[in-house]
Formats: structure tokens, C-alpha cells, sequence
């Protein structure tokens, strides 16, 4: 794996010390590109625009972002622009301070996960979290195959229907709850896609699956974003197809699918069963997890402010 770490150089070499311990951090997980932000002594003879396109080259060849953002920089800014705009996983890293508040740009932003720290403890503690769900590859079915039966039928299902190869150009990526091991009886297959095009995308999904059983197609607007949404039967399955401008990665269904594995994990069989009983019962999925934690406020917003809770932080909601 490759990692781009960005930090102020500038106008942050107070904070050399910290960048280095982190990214002596993150060598556990992968090739650090930008090793040399963790030294006080920045030596280049490369001229401005010879340092931006070296850069900008490793931000797009990076598997994710890591940013240290507690010191403000016009250069780390660009590059988390430019690294949300090549669809990269960004992780940025802060220490509260009164003085500097980090930029709503940052904290406002889908793409990215925004984490204060106290410690290097702290920062080690977020960059285990968080890679750990990173280094699984959820685009790649495979996992299917050695699961539950209902994992294995929702295999063979895709594999028959070719679903995921056919639509490869929009980075098909199956989320929902049969991924995580909770669905039940009613719960579909749902395909989450990015489009460049709305109209091609929905000619592109007529083309390939307007002959099976109950297909219909829309574009609509869905909580201010336009989507394109294909629905029908196969092999028992209901299938949804779901596509948006917005990366897969930054789309609420795989979000909230990746947070909830995540706490399906750290809360344990007792969580995961009574999380089932309430979706039996008819409740949705991610009301069934703020019921359980107590969480007030809409439930599909609200959820995803866990995203920056530690895992110490989460248990304490669940005891």
C-alpha cells in the first residue's frame, strides 16, 4: 500500500518531531511516498513547479491520504482538493488548540475523516481503526464465498448475473447489510455506483438488465444529489442498483456500511443479535443502531458522526 502523508512544511516545522513519529506510524501499514515531511531540514533542488508535479504524481498514485492539518497550509489544503478529487481515502489528524480552528472545507467534507488527537497514543489509535477497514477490499466479492449461507446464495447470485463485471467502469461495490453478516429475510442486494453521466449510466443498465423480472429505472433527486436508481429481480434476490456522482466511497450506504461492521465487531455477538431482532421487527437498519446506542437526531445523519469516535469511545455507548 502507498501512503501520501501531508503536513505543513513551512509553516509547520515546529511539528517536524510529530510528523515523524507519526509516519513511522504508518510504515506499519505501507510505503510512506513523503517520508522527508518528518525532517526538520528540508532540502530540494527541484524548483516550485518541479515539487508540484512530483507531488501531485504521488498524491494520485497513493492508495490513501493521511494529513496532519493542526498547523493551516495553503499546500496541504491542495493537495486533500486534489486527492478528494482523484477519489482517495483521506484521514486527517488534529490537535485542538484555541488559536486554530481546523477549516470547515475539511471538517465539512464527506470524503474526509476528521480526527483530533491528544497524543501520538491517540493518532496511533485512529490510524489502527481506520486502516483496518481500508486494507479490506469490499469491491472484491470473494469474502462472500466462505460466509453465512445467505452470503454465499448473494455470491452466486452476482457471480451468475455478472453484475459487478459488466458494470465495472462505475466501480460497482455491493453494500447493505448482507455484507456484514445481519441481514434478514426482506433485505436485497444493493449496488452502489459513481457516474460521469447520468443519462449513459441509466442507458448502460437498461441495456444490460431491462429484460429481468420487475426492472424499472429513474433519475431522480435524492437529499439534494441526483441519482439513478434501478430496481429488479434475480434468483430470489431483490436487486438495487444505485448510482450518483459522488464516489462510492463517499456515498452514505457504504459508509454506513463500513461503520456498522465496525461496531458490529467491536460490540460482539449480544449487539449483533439484538440488532437482527429489531430489523425482523420491521425497523431499519441504521434506526435499529442509534436505538440500541441511545443516539437522538436523525438516524442515518447521526450514525455517521461515529465515524470520528474512537473504538474505547463507541463501547462506552453500547455498556
Amino acid at each position: 500500500m502507498k501512503i501520501y502523508f501531508s503536513g505543513s512544511i513551512r509553516g509547520g516545522q515546529e511539528d517536524a518531531d510529530i510528523y515523524k513519529q507519526i509516519i513511522d506510524e504508518l510504515k506499519k501499514y505501507g510505503n510512506v511516498l513523503t517520508e522527508h515531511i518528518g525532517s526538520k531540514i528540508q532540502e530540494s533542488n527541484l524548483s516550485d513547479e518541479e515539487i508540484h508535479d512530483r507531488d501531485l504524481k504521488w498524491v494520485m498514485e497513493s492508495d490513501v491520504v493521511v494529513a496532519e492539518v493542526t498547523t493551516p497550509s495553503l499546500g496541504v489544503g491542495y493537495e486533500i482538493g486534489r486527492a478528494a478529487e482523484f477519489n482517495k481515502p483521506i484521514i486527517c489528524l488534529y490537535r485542538k488548540n484555541g488559536k486554530k480552528q481546523v477549516s470547515a472545507m475539511i471538517a465539512g467534507c464527506s470524503q474526509i475523516k476528521s480526527f483530533e488527537y491528544s497524543s501520538l497514543e491517540d493518532a496511533k489509535q485512529v490510524l489502527n481503526e481506520q486502516f483496518r477497514d481500508i486494507n479490506k477490499d469490499w469491491r472484491n466479492i470473494n469474502y462472500l464465498k466462505d460466509g453465512s449461507p445467505v452470503q454465499v446464495k448473494a455470491y452466486n447470485c452476482l457471480t451468475k448475473l455478472g453484475i459487478l463485471d459488466s458494470l465495472a467502469e462505475y466501480n460497482p461495490t455491493l453494500t447493505g447489510t448482507i455484507p456484514i453478516g445481519i441481514s434478514v429475510k426482506e433485505s436485497d442486494l444493493d449496488i452502489a455506483c459513481r457516474f460521469f453521466d447520468a443519462d449513459r449510466f441509466e442507458r448502460v443498465v437498461e441495456s444490460i438488465f431491462g429484460k429481468q423480472e420487475g426492472f424499472k429505472i429513474e433519475q431522480k433527486e435524492k437529499a439534494g444529489y441526483w441519482v439513478v436508481i434501478a430496481n429488479f429481480n434475480f434468483e430470489g434476490f431483490d436487486i438495487e442498483i444505485y448510482g450518483s456522482a459522488y464516489p462510492v466511497t463517499a456515498q452514505n450506504s457504504y459508509r454506513h456500511m463500513l461503520l456498522e461492521d465496525r461496531i458490529l465487531k467491536l460490540l460482539g455477538e449480544d449487539f449483533n443479535k439484538e440488532v437482527v431482532k429489531l430489523k425482523e421487527l420491521g425497523t431499519k437498519t441504521e434506526p435499529a443502531f442509534t436505538k440500541l446506542l441511545k443516539i437522538e437526531g436523525d438516524p442515518f445523519s447521526s450514525l455517521l458522526k461515529l465515524e470520528a469516535y474512537s473504538d474505547n469511545e463507541i463501547k462506552k455507548l453500547w455498556n
